[in-house]
């Protein structure tokens, strides 16, 4: 019979990845439209609150296993009793939901999105503009946010650039017709690119520096982004119907074993429980069932 893991000493690491894995969470926007140190501060926060819960639902365990989870809870407690810590975190939460606001009133970069930084939007320009001078007249409102100078100089900036943000269609004459250009919708093609390869090296990496995967990036990988071009793919299959069938041409290619070896310290199932935000009430309940099942 396989011998059994302690329940406690599972408990404790499981807790401790979900609170690391805070620091890779958002859409891979970047800051400020995701807060990674923030969801992982708060985390702790979370993990603080509940661990005396389950040291309580678990006094009868081994002394040997209950010092994982007191090692856990004096490590978010040193974090959720530090008073300069609180008071940040503190005032990242109400920036965080005045930048929200501006966010939802611009539509820029949804949560939940699938075009990043790029999307070009869907809704009415007219209502927009109206979103954003709500939010603006909401800056001398509120007395806060009035008082605040970083609110100030977001004030500014959004009185100073209100008319080049909302300007009217361009009607330009092309030799296929007539096109309408949205100056406050118009994007650098290169902009798109690299912003792009920088959200997609977040949601891997977790932060925001590149210069690695840059160095280790195979030579011509960004050609790929070819792929969504119809002429090249035109070059490319050479009267092929898809991909899948211009490869299926060509000979079988034997990969090396040490491309192989390769593997993710965390297990793929586990990656999704360690993205539940109330992960640790979900660990308080199987406690007080383990328990309960120790008695009986």
């Amino acid at each position: 019979r396989q011998k059994e893991t302690p329940f406690l000493p599972l408990i404790s690491a499981y807790a401790c990845l979900w609170a690391l894995q805070g620091k890779q969470s958002g859409d891979g926007y970047g800051f400020p439209f995701d807060r990674p140190l923030l969801c992982f501060a708060e985390r702790l926060l979370e993990l603080e609150q509940q661990m005396p819960r389950l040291i309580k639902l678990s006094k009868n365990d081994k002394a040997n296993n209950l010092q994982y989870l007191y090692k856990l809870y004096w490590t978010a407690a040193e974090v959720a009793e530090d008073p300069e810590i609180k008071s940040l975190i503190e005032e990242m939460r109400w920036r965080s939901a005045t930048f929200d606001s501006l966010r939802k009133a611009m539509r820029i970069a949804l949560p939940g999105g699938t075009n990043g930084l790029n999307d070009e939007g869907a809704t009415n320009m007219i209502s927009i503009r109206e979103g954003v001078m709500k939010f603006r007249k909401s800056l001398d409102q509120n007395e806060e946010l009035a008082s605040d100078s970083l609110c100030g100089k977001m004030a500014e900036q959004i009185d100073k650039y209100l008319d080049q943000l909302f300007n009217d269609p361009i009607m330009v004459d092309t030799p296929s017709g007539f096109v309408i250009l949205y100056p406050q919708r118009t994007n650098n093609i290169l902009e798109h690119f690299f912003r792009e390869l920088n959200r997609e090296n977040r949601r891997k990496t977790g932060h925001n520096s590149k210069q690695r995967m840059l160095k280790n990036m195979l030579a011509d990988t960004p050609l790929v982004k070819n792929l969504a071009n119809p002429d090249y793919m035109n070059l490319l299959l050479n009267g092929k119907t898809d991909l899948e069938q211009l490869f299926a041409g060509m000979n079988p290619i034997s990969l090396n074993s040490e491309l192989q070896s390769g593997v993710d310290r965390i297990l793929p199932g586990f990656r999704k429980i360690i993205k539940l935000p109330a992960l640790p009430d979900y660990f308080i309940r199987l406690a007080a069932h383990e328990d309960v099942r120790r008695v009986a």
